[in-house]
C-alpha cells in the first residue's frame, strides 16, 4: 500500500462483535452488537467463576483425602 493510499484511510476502529469500521468514539456499530457483547461478557464471567469454584472444590476434596491418608 502506497503512502497516498494510507493517507486516504480515515481514522477508525472496529466493532468488537462484527468487526465493521466505526468512528473512534464508539465501541459498537449498533445496539444489537452491544447487547450481544454484554451477554457474552456476562456468560464468560459466570463460566470463569464456576471454573474457579470447581477447582476449589477439587482442591478441598484432595486435601481431605490426604488428611485421611487414602
Amino acid at each position: 500500500m502506497s503512502r497516498r493510499e494510507k493517507e486516504k484511510i480515515v481514522q477508525h476502529r472496529h466493532c468488537k462483535v462484527c468487526g465493521k469500521a466505526i468512528p473512534l468514539d464508539r465501541e459498537f456499530c449498533s445496539r444489537q452488537c452491544e447487547i450481544s457483547y454484554r451477554e457474552w461478557e456476562r456468560r464468560n464471567r459466570r463460566l470463569t467463576t464456576i471454573m474457579y469454584l470447581v477447582l476449589l472444590i477439587i482442591f478441598i476434596v484432595l486435601m481431605m483425602f490426604m488428611a485421611v491418608g487414602i
